[in-house]
């Protein structure tokens, strides 16, 4: 069912200034940049080598993001988990008692789909299924 780590999601207040701390600490370099309007968040992938962090900024006063900050803070938000089968991997765990987000995979990009466990299910984690096509 899972196949690798996919990326650590972290709520920033900047991503600019995160971004110029991770690329001079340790060299990473953005590999995508999405907004989500809707939602009221942007997010920025950066990476090095086989190592990936979700940026998570949040855009305007309201939205899930934000929700999260005024609840927890910034910092750590999930652990996303690659699979090759996202529906039968929710299937899968449904049916092992995790609560499921969400009954369809969300499509993010073109050649990618998530999904969400409630962190009451999995001992206070946030954790995301993620699903990416071979291109």
């Amino acid at each position: 069912m899972l196949k690798e780590y996919d990326h650590v999601g972290v709520v920033v207040k900047d991503t600019e200034e995160t971004l110029t701390v991770l690329s001079g600490l340790f060299g990473f370099e953005v590999t995508e940049r999405q907004e989500f309007p809707k939602e009221g968040f942007r997010s920025t992938l950066v990476a090095r080598e086989k190592i990936t962090i979700e940026l998570i900024e949040p855009m305007g006063p309201k939205g899930i993001i934000q929700k999260f900050v005024s609840k927890h803070g910034y910092g750590l938000h999930h652990i996303s988990l690659r699979v090759e089968d996202i529906e039968k991997a929710m299937q899968t765990l449904s049916t092992k008692g995790a609560q499921l987000l969400q009954e369809k995979p969300t499509r993010i990009t073109e050649t990618s789909e998530i999904s969400f466990i409630h962190p009451g299910s999995t001992a206070g984690i946030l954790i995301e299924l993620m699903h990416r096509e071979s291109t």
